[in-house]
């Protein structure tokens, strides 16, 4: 009988953990769940590199898809006075280097284009009375030296009264709203057919060095930033190329 209480009283104390087994089963523990998080947090990173990646080209397409719209509407008229109700003005397309800019746009920092097109204005003011709207872009550097707050704005003016204003000026930024965030450069060239060569600007205007013409196409650049960078202290920046043909330069 003796030996059976020994006996039982050693199967009782076996019943527990050790130290020892405690420890070893906390190492096992530890190390998965740190291999779990490792193969997680990578997973996490690539979605968001992927997401990141998406941003961006979708910011540039939606930016290049409007641009191309507009200057594939592009009209010009040396003398728009023939025109019943229009004003006996230069109807003009011109481009300004960031170099030697319009002096229109406070805070510019990038080139500036300034043109008029036939982009069916009705669509978005059903008062308007002209086919023709004025249309430009320019970069807006909201005068910081951050270029996380830039900004690409597009001007766009229906003409609602008879005689319509096709002259382009300072007092076109209160018609100018954002087209996108993120953006931090904006370059046009432009294509002159009569010389075979690329400019920098564009003057179609009376006295301008390309009087009456349009550009056979336009090159347009822009830099997109990634909007949520993974860095902040490094985001990751895309650069867009794209050229466009303008059909009304054959006219």
């Amino acid at each position: 009988m003796r030996i059976l209480s020994q006996l039982s009283l050693s199967s009782a104390r076996r019943k527990g953990l050790t130290l020892i087994e405690i420890l070893v089963v906390s190492v096992i523990f530890a190390i998965l769940a740190t291999s779990l998080f490792v193969v997680f947090k990578a997973g996490l990173d690539s979605w968001s590199r992927a997401k990141s990646h998406l941003n961006i080209y979708e910011n540039a397409r939606v930016i290049l898809d409007m641009i191309t719209r507009d200057l594939r509407g592009a009209y010009i008229l040396p003398s728009s006075g023939n025109i019943s109700g229009a004003p006996s003005v230069d109807i003009t397309f011109k481009g300004f280097d960031s170099s030697s800019p319009s002096g229109w746009r406070t805070n510019n920092i990038g080139d500036e284009l300034y043109f008029v097109a036939a982009s069916n204005p009705s669509i978005n003011n059903p008062n308007a009375i002209f086919d023709l709207c004025k249309v430009g872009y320019w970069l807006n550097g909201k005068g910081t030296a951050n270029v996380s707050d830039d900004e690409l704005e597009r001007i766009y003016v229906p003409q609602t009264s008879a005689p319509g204003n096709f002259t382009f000026g300072a007092g076109d930024s209160t018609s100018s709203s954002r087209l996108s965030q993120y953006v931090t450069q904006l370059n046009f060239r432009y294509y002159d057919p009569t010389t075979s060569a690329w400019s920098n600007t564009w003057d179609s205007g009376i006295g301008g060095a390309q009087a009456g013409r349009l550009p056979r196409s336009v090159e347009v650049t822009i830099t997109v930033r990634e909007p949520y960078p993974i860095n902040p202290n490094n985001p990751k920046i895309q650069q867009f190329v794209t050229n466009i043909y303008i059909p009304g330069s054959q006219r």
